[in-house]
């Protein structure tokens, strides 16, 4: 007769599909997560993300505009270093000869200026240059002779030296006269720029200008400017995010043809551009506080009101420009 008790141990162990709980099929090993667990994490790990990611961003947005003050109080020193070592004289826009510009006309730029004199070195990369905000747009800021209503086009850049030819710049090297190279910039400097065609020229009126642009209808040429001219060194504006040089009377935000970039926000998130000062120092100025020259659609006593009393001025000499203060 079989003894039924020697039965007892293979019946203890089964077939497989009942082994012990910690290792039977059909249930989930010991640490593993469930489908449900794993999707409440995916959901936790995406609600992070969501909340870090504009955190984020912003501290390269700030990363950003504050390496574009970087640059900006660079240069503005580099402009003060030049106007020390060329007796007083402030650093052009361009030089050119004539009002209209042409192919046998080429203008060297301040930028290539500084570049060539060893102030700062520059290059036509879209990074890693002084000369260009980190926020500069891909976009060639000036093609077609204006930014228009483009609000793309003064975040954009324009290259120097160059040759204007009809309403564009072409850019091209000036070996005669030391400047091999293309340089690429974007940011606007505050000059009187009237090339185009002949015009009432005043002398010493922005921060600087196109020497040798002239004679204009008034039989007066544009010459080197002298930092004795300037009246209030610490609130004449002297750079600022944008492209070319210019339409100080369209300079606020989204106004047509405006060459003001305003790449960055203010302290109440707005538009606001980075602006360099004649004495080296740099601010933050909002897109409708930039000051605006008379002239358009700008009257006088909206221009007294822009750059009067103590303000930030786009004139040399504010009092002389726009009469006394109202």
């Amino acid at each position: 007769m079989t003894d039924m008790g020697a039965l007892t141990p293979l019946r203890a162990f089964g077939h497989g599909r009942h082994r012990h709980p910690r290792h039977g099929f059909g249930r989930r090993s010991a640490g593993a997560f469930t489908l449900v667990e794993l999707l409440v994490v995916i959901g936790i790990i995406a609600i992070m993300i969501a909340i870090l990611l504009p955190a984020l961003n912003g501290a390269r947005k700030r990363a950003r505009a504050t390496q574009c003050m970087s640059n900006l109080r660079q240069i503005a020193t580099a402009m003060v270093m030049y106007s020390e070592t060329n007796r007083g004289f402030v650093i052009p826009s361009y030089t050119m000869s004539g009002v209209a510009g042409g192919a046998g006309v080429p203008l060297d730029g301040w930028a290539p200026i500084l570049d060539r004199d060893g102030y700062i070195k520059g290059r036509q990369a879209l990074d890693n240059s002084v000369f260009l905000c980190p926020d500069t747009l891909d976009i060639e800021g000036m093609k077609g002779g204006q930014t228009g209503d483009d609000r793309g086009k003064p975040q954009g850049w324009m290259d120097w030296p160059n040759l204007r030819l009809g309403v564009d710049n072409v850019a091209t090297t000036i070996p005669a006269r030391g400047f091999t190279k293309i340089i690429r910039v974007g940011y606007w400097i505050n000059a009187d720029n009237p090339i185009g065609s002949a015009t009432t020229v005043t002398p010493d009126l922005f921060y600087t200008c196109s020497v040798g642009y002239g004679p204009g209808t008034n039989g007066v040429s544009l010459n080197y400017q002298k930092t004795s001219r300037i009246r209030r060194p610490s609130l004449l504006i002297t750079l600022a995010d944008g492209v070319y040089a210019g339409r100080q009377r369209d300079a606020r935000f989204g106004v047509t043809n405006s060459r003001i970039g305003y790449r960055h926000s203010g302290a109440d998130g707005k538009p606001a551009a980075n602006v360099a000062f004649a004495d080296g120092h740099v601010e933050v100025i909002g897109g409708q506080q930039f000051p605006r020259a008379q002239g358009g659609s700008i009257t006088m006593a909206q221009a007294q009101a822009d750059n009067f009393p103590d303000r930030p001025t786009v004139y040399a000499n504010p009092e002389r420009a726009l009469g006394p203060p109202p």
